[in-house]
C-alpha cells in the first residue's frame, strides 16, 4: 500500500509520498495499542470492507468472548470484525487465535435472534462513541437497518448468515494462508490491512486493502440461495402454532421464527429452563434432497444438550423419531420424501407434517425442561 499527496495539483504531477504512521502498542510511551485503531474504524466503517457496513455493537459480551466490532452487509448477514494492531498473528493474537477468536464469536452470535441483538444495538446506541446517522436516528435496529439500506426487512431476515472479517495493519502470510483455506471450504472469511499515513500538510488518513476476499455472490448465499418453500413453511409453521404457543412461552410465533426465507427455517422457544441452543427447525428441500425433514437441533456451544438428547433416545424413537449421533443439526429427526414440489400444496401433507412437528416440540419440551 503506497499513498502519495499531490503537491501542486496546478503544477506538473509531482508527489510526496505520505508517511506510514504505525500505531504505537499500548505498553509503549504514548501508546495507543488496538482500541484507538478500534475507535477509528467505529467511526469510519467504510475502511473496512470495500462495500457499506451498518455497525451496531462494540465490544459486546458473548458466551464465547468480545468481539471488537459487529455489523451488517446490505443482506442482513452479520458481519464480525476482529481488530489488531501491528501484524495478524502477534503478541497477544497468535495465529491460530486471529483465526479462531471471530469464528467462536460468529458461533455465538449465529443463535441469537432479534430481540438479543436488539438490546446489543441499544447497549451501542447509548455509548459515548461516534455512530452512524442511521443509528442515531432510529431507536431500533431493524428500523436503522431498513433506513440505512433502503430496504423493507422483516426481523427474521436478519442473521441468516455470518462473516468474518479480520482486520490488520499488517496480515501475515501464514493468516492470508489460513483464511484463504477456510474461505475455499465454504467460510466467509476475509483479511484486510488497515493503515495510518501523515501527509506531507500534516493531516492524518487511512489507507485499506483487502488481502483475502471472496466474490461478493457468497455474502448473499443466506437470503436467496436454497430458498425452500415459504408458503408450505408458513402453513406448517400456522398450523402447529397453537398447539406449542404455551411451550414456547409466547404469545405470537414472530418472536421465535427464524430463517423463514431459507430451506432451514426454525422455531425457538422462551420456556424457562429450556436451553438457549436448541431449536426446532423444519428442512425445507424440496428441489435438491426431495426431502421434508423435523428435526431437533442443538447448536450452542455446549454438546451437553446434544447429549441430554441422545439420551433420552428411548422416550423419541418410542414415538417414531430416529435419533442420530451428529454433534449438533438434526439430532432428532422425521423425515418425509416428495416428489415434486407439487406435494407441499396437499392440505393433507401439509397438516401431518404439522400435526409432527407439534409432537416433537412437545416431546423436546419435556426432556429437555425435565433435567
Amino acid at each position: 500500500m503506497r499513498i502519495h499527496q499531490f503537491d501542486d495539483v496546478a503544477a506538473d504531477r509531482a508527489t510526496t509520498a505520505a508517511e506510514y504512521k504505525p500505531i504505537v502498542p499500548a505498553g509503549d510511551a504514548s501508546g495507543e495499542g488496538e482500541a484507538k485503531l478500534e475507535e477509528w474504524l467505529n467511526a469510519a466503517p467504510e475502511a473496512i470492507l470495500d462495500e457499506s457496513l451498518l455497525l451496531f455493537a462494540r465490544q459486546p459480551s458473548l458466551s464465547t468472548g468480545i468481539p471488537d466490532l459487529v455489523g451488517l452487509d446490505q443482506y442482513g448477514n452479520i458481519v464480525v470484525v476482529e481488530i489488531k494492531c501491528g501484524e495478524s498473528g502477534s503478541e497477544s493474537a497468535s495465529e491460530g487465535s486471529i483465526i479462531s477468536q471471530p469464528q467462536l464469536y460468529a458461533q455465538a452470535l449465529d443463535q441469537y435472534d432479534y430481540n438479543e441483538f436488539n438490546d446489543i444495538y441499544t447497549e451501542y446506541r447509548s455509548g459515548s462513541w461516534a455512530v452512524q446517522n442511521a443509528v442515531a436516528d432510529n431507536e431500533s435496529l431493524l428500523s436503522a437497518f431498513n433506513e440505512f439500506f433502503d430496504v423493507d426487512q422483516d426481523p427474521w431476515e436478519l442473521n441468516q448468515s455470518q462473516r468474518l472479517v479480520i482486520v490488520a495493519e499488517s496480515i501475515t502470510q501464514q493468516t492470508r494462508d489460513s483464511t484463504r483455506w477456510l474461505r475455499d471450504r465454504g467460510l466467509n472469511i476475509q483479511c484486510v490491512e488497515v493503515q495510518r499515513f501523515q501527509f506531507p500538510s500534516g493531516a492524518t488518513g487511512f489507507g485499506a486493502v483487502t488481502i483475502v476476499d471472496y466474490d461478493e455472490s457468497r455474502s448473499q448465499t443466506a437470503a436467496q440461495s436454497k430458498p425452500g418453500d415459504r408458503v408450505f413453511t408458513t402453513n406448517v409453521f400456522t398450523r402447529a402454532f397453537p398447539e406449542i404457543r404455551d411451550l414456547l412461552s409466547v404469545e405470537s410465533i414472530d418472536p421465535v421464527l427464524g430463517n423463514l426465507a431459507t430451506n432451514y427455517p426454525y422455531l425457538e422457544t422462551r420456556a424457562d429452563g429450556h436451553p438457549d441452543s436448541v431449536r426446532y427447525a423444519l428442512r425445507v428441500n424440496p428441489y435438491d434432497d426431495h426431502e421434508i425433514k423435523v428435526a431437533i437441533d442443538a447448536a450452542g456451544s455446549s454438546a451437553a444438550d446434544a447429549d441430554l438428547l441422545r439420551e433420552s433416545r428411548e422416550t423419541f424413537e418410542h414415538h417414531g423419531f430416529a435419533v442420530s449421533s451428529r454433534k449438533s443439526m438434526r439430532i432428532v429427526v422425521d423425515t418425509w420424501e416428495i416428489d415434486s414440489v407439487e406435494d407441499l400444496r396437499q392440505a393433507e401433507f401439509i397438516h401431518r407434517v404439522a400435526e409432527r412437528y407439534a409432537e416433537l416440540v412437545t416431546l423436546g419440551h419435556q426432556v429437555l425442561t425435565s433435567r
